[in-house]
């Protein structure tokens, strides 16, 4: 066969697809959310997803709205601590997770511009 080796990407491709697939329809059931003002800059929000314990923390631009991060994870008991350098969403992550810096980096801001 001439393309064989176009077998293997494509399978790799499709179930990257597939898994980004289903973490927006995941992010998408989000409800119960509850914003809270950080500062004269930022806005954060929590909500609850639809699997036990999920949650999904958003930070936004407070002047004009814009979606600057978005996290997913798994705290039972959801609360947001400011600071000046970030805000923590998930105090019970560790290794570097769970906190976003101000002000967000480029990858923050592109991942969330993505659905």
């Amino acid at each position: 066969m001439k393309f064989k080796w176009l077998k293997w990407p494509a399978i790799a491709i499709s179930a990257l697809s597939l898994g980004y697939g289903c973490d927006v329809a995941h992010r998408m059931s989000a409800h119960d959310c509850k914003r809270e003002v950080g500062s004269d800059i930022y806005i954060g929000e929590i909500c609850y997803l639809s699997n036990e314990d999920g949650m999904l923390f958003r930070l936004y631009d407070r002047r004009s709205g814009e979606l600057l991060a978005e996290r997913t994870y798994k705290n039972p008991y959801p609360r947001l601590f400011w600071n000046a350098s970030n805000v923590v969403y998930d105090s019970s992550a560790s290794e570097g997770k769970g906190y976003v810096d101000f002000p967000p980096t480029w990858l923050d801001k592109l991942r969330a511009k993505l659905p």
